[in-house]
């Protein structure tokens, strides 16, 4: 009897003791996975403010593009083509400029506090054409830092008729940043000139589809 009634002490401090050690094992597996989502939760947290902070132009390493040069009546705009961004876009842009498409060519459309566009050789706002004669590619990447924020002051997009596979030659120079909805593909941004794009900006329209009265030509856009 009694060594019986010690046995069974001996087993129910086995048993407690057991217990403990399953109870503690859980308790840690219970704060690793509280650490694992908490890290998650960072992460998610940290590529949320990239994409979104700020309102400057997103900027890009030096020297990873070609550079624009569209000299105007009103004096040189340069921009940086991102050819990592809209591969496609970029060559079409290129391709035109080389054959000389843009030489002589006006802004035929300007919106102060939102946009200039021009590349119509027709100087309507109804003509161009693409390099290949081709659509081009949606190249509208939305997880870019690019579409972040609107269309932001000096970023460079193509026009189109409502898609981005219908643009043709005609593109835009935002004068500010402005809640576009992203169907515009992104391509360069202005990184000498923007004092130029403001003067074309802010120069006296008329009609209902905002013509410049005296509009500025592009005498010649060359690549380098």
């Amino acid at each position: 009897m009694g060594r019986t009634a010690k046995l069974s002490g001996w087993r129910r401090r086995e048993f407690i003791a057991g217990c403990a050690v399953v109870l503690l094992a859980l308790m840690l597996g219970a704060c690793g996975e509280k650490k694992d989502e908490t890290a998650k939760s960072g992460a998610t947290a940290n590529s949320n403010q990239a994409g979104s902070g700020g309102t400057a132009t997103p900027t890009t390493p030096s020297g990873k593009g070609q550079t624009a040069v569209i000299e105007t009546d009103a004096g040189t705009i340069k921009i940086e083509l991102l050819e990592s961004e809209a591969p496609k876009t970029v060559g079409n842009f290129r391709l035109l400029a080389q054959r000389g498409l843009y030489n002589g060519t006006i802004f035929h459309r300007v919106i102060s506090g939102f946009m200039i566009q021009g590349g119509d050789p027709t100087g309507t706002g109804m003509g161009g054409a693409t390099a290949t004669g081709q659509p081009l590619v949606n190249e509208v990447n939305l997880r870019s830092p690019y579409y972040q924020g609107g269309y932001r002051r000096g970023l460079v997009a193509m026009a189109n008729k409502g898609t981005p596979e219908s643009g043709t030659s005609q593109f835009f120079i935002m004068h500010q940043t402005y809640p576009l909805q992203p169907n515009y593909t992104i391509f360069g941004k202005v990184i000498e000139g923007l004092e130029v794009v403001d003067k074309i900006a802010t120069a006296p329209t008329s009609g209902p589809n905002n013509r410049p009265v005296n509009p500025v030509a592009m005498k010649r856009v060359t690549i380098q």
